[in-house]
């Protein structure tokens, strides 16, 4: 079976744009993407009117589509997701709207079980044995991939060991490693999960996406510490781009990056994606804190502590070069919110280091000043340089049931905020720096 590596639409909240899926099955081709998935959440023909047919003008987009990373050597697969309401002998309905995508010339197609009240091997056997059917009915140059409603496991469940053992072995299983959202995904727990399922996994890892709880922070940073050995481990890799299709370019490159390369250290994969797109540097330093590395780029902050005991400026001098300077239109629209909250943190911190170098004289005026400026910037959605507060759905389980985890709460001290806090200690004293 022909490794997966490439790129899901598989998040929550509005579908991406015509234009910019195609930009992007373009796009990956140029970083050695092979695959793009289509299993948006929030399509309703794909999830929550799935037995619909589409409509005339969507199968048009999907065949431009297909035939689009057919000419750069992309793989457009399908995934039709149809748990929340699959009842036995929906059968059918599967069949064609599968077959549908496979008339318009798609040879990757999956079916998805994912984020549906869980159950034991009784609703495995029924969700596998709706694999089976599709797999039975298209023809044989099907590549497939299944999404149990237990995709993040550490263990072979009741449920998944039912799953698996109803479909053929030629198809691979959507795994998101031990949580939904990962920190770690040891090589050794992918090859005793494929050992004791038989079957392929494909990593479908959930970064960069941020949507939910985690939505007030992008990830555009590393792609996260992976073990080397998980290549070998899997069937490949499938990285959930999230909501916003530029942005999600940085990580993903990253991430491509590293799982054809995983013996070089995953910081210099990242900072050659940050080089291949012009003018995101300043963002994406302000943005490449993940759910097991929140806090501030260490530079930034060393330059903030220098600014601060010392009266360096390189801090200063950085981030008065702006963040929006060549970045392309597309990007720029995008990204506004980011840019913009970017920019009232650089203003707020300029503005804190001049307090405390003695802009606004003597008196308690310059701490009641530091203040104020600290709570505002605290009250932006966008949170930049830094996470002050996410919650990322990182799970476990007990015994067969899944569980949430405290681990996945971040509650940090952006840039901005170690900056206002520093500086209002040190007035309290009575002094500047």
């Amino acid at each position: 079976m022909t490794r997966w590596h490439g790129f899901l639409e598989g998040f929550y909240g509005e579908p991406y744009a015509d234009g910019a899926r195609l930009d992007l099955v373009r796009w990956l081709a140029t970083v050695g993407g092979r695959d793009y998935v289509y299993a948006p959440k929030d399509d309703p023909w794909q999830r929550a009117r799935w037995r619909e047919p589409y409509p005339a003008g969507r199968l048009a987009h999907f065949a431009e589509l297909v035939e689009t990373g057919r000419d750069n050597g992309v793989d457009v697969a399908f995934v039709v997701s149809p748990g929340l309401d699959w009842r036995t002998g929906d059968e059918a309905a599967l069949v064609a709207k599968l077959r549908a995508f496979y008339d318009l010339g798609a040879r990757s197609l999956g079916v998805a079980f994912d984020d549906v009240p869980p159950g034991g091997a009784d609703l495995g056997e029924v969700h596998g044995n709706a694999v089976a059917a599709a797999v039975a009915a298209l023809p044989d140059d099907v590549r497939w991939a299944a999404c149990p409603v237990d995709y993040a496991t550490d263990r072979v469940t009741a449920y998944l060991a039912a799953f698996a053992e109803a479909f053929p072995a030629g198809v691979a299983v959507m795994w998101t490693g031990p949580a939904i959202v990962s920190p770690d995904v040891p090589a050794s727990l992918a090859n005793d999960l494929t050992t004791a399922l038989g079957r392929d996994l494909v990593l479908a890892d959930n970064f960069p996406v941020s949507d939910g709880p985690m939505a007030g922070v992008l990830h555009l940073g590393p792609y996260p510490a992976r073990e080397p050995d998980l290549v070998a481990a899997t069937a490949g890799v499938l990285l959930n781009g999230g909501p916003s299709p530029y942005a999600a370019r940085i990580g993903v490159d990253a991430a491509l990056r590293w799982w054809a390369d995983p013996t070089t250290d995953a910081r210099t994969h990242w900072r050659a994606a940050v080089a291949a797109v012009p003018g995101i540097e300043p963002l994406a330093r302000a943005c490449s804190s993940w759910l097991t590395s929140p806090g501030p780029d260490a530079e930034l902050l060393e330059w903030a502590g220098a600014a601060l005991r010392d009266g360096d400026t390189r801090l200063e001098e950085w981030l008065a070069r702006g963040c929006r300077d060549g970045l392309p239109d597309t990007w720029l629209a995008e990204l506004d919110p980011w840019l913009t909250a970017w920019e009232w943190e650089a203003f707020g911190i300029a503005f804190v280091v001049n307090a405390l170098r003695g802009a606004l004289g003597p008196g308690p005026g310059a701490a009641f000043a530091v203040a104020e400026v600290w709570r505002r910037l605290r009250s932006q959605e966008r949170q930049v340089f830094g996470t002050r507060f996410a919650y990322y759905p990182v799970t476990g389980r007990d015994g067969d049931a899944e569980v949430a985890s405290i681990s996945g709460l971040v509650t940090g001290e952006t840039l901005s905020d170690h900056v206002c806090r520093t500086a209002l200690t040190l007035l309290a004293r009575g002094g500047t720096a």
